[in-house]
């Protein structure tokens, strides 16, 4: 038995190393982000915790923010994928093995990340299995993200030996999408938080997620993807974008809303912080939803070019949106009961990741970026590489 026998890797495995323009620009900044990667590595090795500026007040950071952006990006491209083979989406047909592939991949950046955030990865992971608690939504991530995993390997497998497996992938759907609601879940399960409490975060999760899938698979078609066969696909989902991105936007109105209209305890405080934010209007709304759904809109019908670029700045709006929910649900602290007795009006609390954390969590996409040459390189993606 050979390894090619259970992974479908290509006769000739060739690391092509003759890179255009653009190409050399990707890869030099790869390489920048793998080395700033291993530097907050070896600095989280050296001081622990310490080297993060988390405190108990706001234990999560920039790390949790920046695994959140790789499992909705996993996870929505899986679904995009899966969804081609189990409904049969013609159109979508030729970008499938590269979206489970990248799917997969992106999932990993983001245990890349996520291995640094929490305290002691394999006893967590021992006890999961041995005490793990039902009613945890952390503890079914860790069942389905596993799953989501085994089913979308099975899928790629038996779809690039030709065969279209409507039960795994379906199997595959599920769990992805089980995942992302679980994952929202983590936030819409606060409920002794009132701006996080509710359903909000569960379709917000799972819409920008499938969001951030066709963001990433519109820039991998446009630089890496030269055969027309693939812009069919992409014109289908950009107008899928249409749909998803109005969705959000009237979320988000819906919510800001009644917390100010209502001047909800708890909740108002929270919208007037992330009014104020630039972040939140020039790349969450402006540039993530606005600009690519102006581009959807009137963007030529034909190329996508456009788009890609409009993709590039939607994938960083998608980033500042789990920076902001990450932030939000902690700038307002807890009080006792006894609070003019005990305790002076709370303040909002302040936070700035740590060198530390902003180089794991942006090294974390110079992974990504080396993952994909590589699977790139040899496994097979494309339609000549099938059987």
């Amino acid at each position: 038995m050979m390894m090619k026998d259970f992974i479908p890797l290509k006769e000739n495995i060739h690391i092509n190393l003759n890179f255009s323009m653009v190409g050399k620009i990707v890869a030099a900044a790869s390489i920048i982000l793998i080395g700033f990667y291993l530097f907050g590595v070896v600095n989280f090795l050296e001081h622990g915790h310490h080297a993060y500026n988390t405190t108990r007040e706001h234990p999560w950071g920039f790390l949790v923010s920046a695994y959140e952006f790789f499992v909705a990006l996993s996870m929505g491209t899986i679904a995009i994928a899966t969804s081609a083979i189990f409904f049969d989406i013609k159109a979508l047909k030729p970008l499938v093995k590269r979206m489970l592939v990248f799917g997969l991949l992106a999932l990993i950046a983001g245990f890349a990340v996520f291995l640094f955030e929490i305290g002691h990865p394999i006893t967590m992971v021992i006890y999961t299995a041995l005490s793990g608690h039902p009613t945890s939504a952390l503890f079914w991530l860790g069942v389905f993200y596993p799953l989501t995993m085994l089913f979308t390997a099975i899928t790629y497998v038996l779809y690039v030996k030709g065969k279209e497996s409507k039960v795994y992938s379906m199997l595959a759907l599920i769990f992805a999408n089980s995942s992302i609601l679980t994952a929202g879940s983590i936030f819409g399960l606060l409920n002794d938080n009132a701006f996080a409490s509710g359903v909000f975060y569960q379709i917000e999760f799972i819409a920008s997620g499938i969001l951030g899938g066709i963001f990433l698979f519109s820039i991998i078609a446009k630089f890496f993807i030269t055969t027309k066969e693939f812009e069919k696909g992409v014109l289908l989902l950009k107008g899928a974008s249409i749909a998803l991105i109005s969705l959000l936007l009237i979320m988000y109105l819906v919510k800001f809303l009644q917390a100010v209209y209502g001047d909800v305890p708890g909740k108002v405080e929270i919208v007037e912080h992330i009014f104020a934010s630039p972040r939140f209007w020039l790349f969450e709304i402006l540039l993530g939803l606005v600009f690519p759904l102006f581009v959807a809109i009137w963007g030529s019908k034909e190329k996508i070019g456009v788009f890609c670029l409009a993709s590039v700045f939607g994938l960083i709006g998608l980033m500042s949106a789990r920076i902001n929910v990450v932030e939000a649900v902690q700038i307002v602290p807890k009080q006792l009961m006894k609070v003019t007795e005990y305790q002076l009006p709370p303040s909002i609390i302040s936070y700035t990741p740590s060198i530390t954390e902003w180089a794991i969590g942006l090294g974390a996409i110079g992974i990504f970026i080396f993952l994909l040459f590589i699977a790139e390189s040899v496994l097979k993606l494309d339609k000549k590489d099938a059987h």
